[in-house]
């Protein structure tokens, strides 16, 4: 009952904010910084339509899709955002509509990796260097091609144990157990070596015919999505942290995570976001 509770309060808070905002947000991410992070993207996204000075976390994806479910018109504009998470690649029977949207990659922070923003970031922070010069030092092409089809094969088979093994630990395994330098670039062998880990254990769970059937069936959904490999990987516990230490390399920075979370929201790309307008229930 206790859980029940604290739902039901998050989720009401939004009455005591009506002056101040034009429009009900919900969101999953309780953590500290996550509610003025997800403030400065909504405001861009809604911006000229909207005032939205505060967003109301429910505590994961379960209770927005539960609140969303048992909403109430009230005349006010709301919406409510959920992670695509491993769901992205293993299949997920719940979809955007009116008033729920699925971020259209893994998590929130997949919105911020964005190269432009990040060096444009980096270029505030350094006081002699110029914003080529960062630029060729960030290397985000390099980055991009020695990381991203890796990574994607991992998230592939934490998709197929998601659904077929979801006893076995996925995305959190932490990706600084796959690092090969302070670069922010994994080292192949071990990534490899995690997914023959990972493959092993939803074979002996399931059987190897069950994991291929599904594998293709996994990746005919992926082909068939637009999505890009990026974007089901996970930004929170894969990407930007391996960006983060890239950045610190490229320039001597001590920014912490949420702000560097925040100082991003500002400024990257939202195009990808824009069809959160579409899902209002007004």
């Amino acid at each position: 009952m206790i859980p029940e509770r604290s739902e039901a309060a998050r989720s009401a808070k939004s009455v005591f904010f009506q002056e101040i905002n034009d429009i009900d947000i919900y969101i999953e991410d309780t953590d500290i910084g996550y509610i003025k992070l997800f403030t400065i993207i909504c405001s861009r996204v809604f911006e000229n339509d909207y005032e939205v000075r505060k967003v109301f976390p429910l505590g994961n994806r379960d209770a927005v899709i539960r609140r969303h479910r048992t909403h109430v018109a009230n005349g006010r504009p709301s919406v409510y955002i959920i992670d695509h998470d491993l769901y992205m690649l293993a299949g997920d029977t719940v979809e955007s509509g009116e008033g729920l949207f699925k971020l259209p990659f893994y998590c929130i922070e997949n919105v911020l990796c964005d190269s432009e923003a990040i060096i444009e970031f980096l270029d505030h922070e350094e006081v002699v260097r110029k914003k080529d010069e960062i630029s060729d030092r960030f290397n985000y092409e390099a980055w991009e091609s020695l990381n991203i089809d890796l990574l994607f094969e991992l998230f592939v088979e934490y998709a197929l144990s998601f659904k077929l093994n979801p006893s076995c630990p996925t995305v959190s395994f932490k990706v600084s157990d796959v690092l090969s330098s302070n670069t922010g670039d994994v080292c192949h062998v071990k990534v490899r070596d995690r997914i023959n880990e990972v493959k092993e254990s939803t074979i002996a769970k399931v059987g190897e015919s069950t994991y291929e059937d599904f594998k293709k069936e996994v990746e005919m959904m992926f082909t068939q999505s637009g999505f890009d490999k990026i974007d089901v990987i996970s930004g929170k516990d894969y990407l930007f942290p391996l960006l983060k230490l890239r950045a610190k390399q490229a320039v001597d920075t001590k920014v912490s995570n949420i702000n560097f979370k925040q100082r991003l929201a500002r400024m990257c790309d939202i195009s990808k976001l824009e069809k959160m307008r579409n899902c209002l229930i007004e």
